[in-house]
C-alpha cells in the first residue's frame, strides 16, 4: 500500500481500542482516514486528538450504529461520501463476547451481536465495493475477527458470527480474483487485547494493546493468504489450538468458558 492522495481515504470504525490503532497508524502512513461509530460527540473528540498528533492528515467522521443500522441507511451513508476515493476498507466493529448459555440470552442480545459481528460488515462492504473498485489502482478490505470462531461454548453466538466472518472474507477474496479486481481481501483474527473499551489488562506478550496488533496485521497486507493471524502472540496461540485434539480442546475450554459464565453470575 502506498500513501493516499488528496481525497483519498481509508475507512474505519475508530472510536476507541483496535480501530483507534488503525487509524493512528495508516495515518502515520500518510492516508486520509474517514472514521464511523455510533456516539458523534466521541468520534469528534477523536477526531480532534488524530488531527493534532496528524497535523497534515484529513479525518472526517460518518455516525452510524452498527447493531441497529439498516441496508438503506447504510446505502444513504455511503451516497453521502460520493467525493471520497476509497482504497481502505477495515472492517473492525464487533460486540464483546458476552458468556451465558444460549437460552438465557435475550433475543434482542443475540440479534444485535449478530448484527455487530456478521450483518453489518457484510452490508457495509457491499455498499462500498463500488467505490473500492472504481479505479484500477489496488485496494483493501481488512476484516478483524477473532480466535474465538470455533468450538466456544457459552459464547455461541459471538463465536458463531466472528466464523462467518471469516469465511465470507475468504469467499470474497476468491471472488474478487475470479472477477479480476484489483482488491486484496484479508482477515484478521485476534486473540485477547487490551487498551480497548471492555480490557485495560496489562499488556503481555499474550495480550498486546490495541495499535501493536493494528501494526500487525497491516503488516500482513501482501502476504498472499486470506486468512492470517497477524500477532505473533495470537498465531502462536492458534497453532496450538489448531493441533490440539478436539478431546483436549473440549477439558480446557469447557471449564474456562463455564467458569467465566458462573463468575458473572456471582458479580449479579
Amino acid at each position: 500500500m502506498s500513501p493516499a492522495v488528496p481525497l483519498r481515504y481509508d475507512f474505519i470504525s475508530a472510536s476507541d481500542g483496535i480501530g483507534l490503532g488503525f487509524a493512528q497508524e495508516l495515518a502515520q502512513l500518510g492516508f486520509n482516514v474517514v472514521l464511523h461509530g455510533r456516539n458523534p460527540t466521541k468520534l469528534e473528540k477523536v477526531k480532534g486528538r488524530l488531527q493534532q498528533e496528524y497535523p497534515n492528515v484529513s479525518f472526517r467522521c460518518a455516525v452510524v450504529d452498527a447493531s441497529s443500522t439498516s441496508h438503506k441507511q447504510i446505502d444513504k451513508l455511503v451516497a453521502k461520501l460520493q467525493d471520497l476515493h476509497l482504497t481502505v476498507l477495515v472492517n473492525n466493529v464487533g460486540s464483546v463476547a458476552k458468556t451465558s448459555p444460549l437460552e438465557l440470552l435475550a433475543a434482542e442480545e443475540i440479534d444485535s451481536a449478530i448484527n455487530l459481528n456478521a450483518r453489518f460488515p457484510t452490508q457495509f462492504t457491499r455498499a462500498l465495493l463500488p467505490k473500492l473498485t472504481q479505479s484500477k489502482a489496488p485496494s483493501l478490505i481488512m476484516t478483524i475477527g477473532s480466535l474465538a470462531d470455533f468450538m466456544v461454548p457459552y459464547a455461541v453466538t459471538y463465536g458463531g458470527s466472528k466464523a462467518f466472518n471469516m469465511a465470507w472474507s475468504s469467499s470474497l477474496a476468491l471472488e474478487m480474483k475470479a472477477e479480476g479486481k484489483n482488491v486484496e481481501v484479508l482477515a484478521i483474527p485476534v486473540g485477547k487485547v487490551t487498551e480497548v473499551g471492555h480490557s485495560k489488562d496489562p499488556i503481555t506478550f499474550f495480550t498486546p494493546g490495541a495499535r501493536t496488533v493494528a501494526r500487525a496485521a497491516l503488516q500482513r497486507v501482501g502476504c498472499g493468504k486470506a486468512v492470517v493471524v497477524g500477532y505473533v502472540g495470537h498465531a502462536m496461540q492458534k497453532f496450538i489450538l489448531d493441533i490440539l485434539p478436539a478431546s483436549v480442546f473440549a477439558s480446557v475450554v469447557v471449564p474456562r468458558m463455564k467458569g467465566l459464565w458462573e463468575e458473572e453470575q456471582r458479580k449479579r
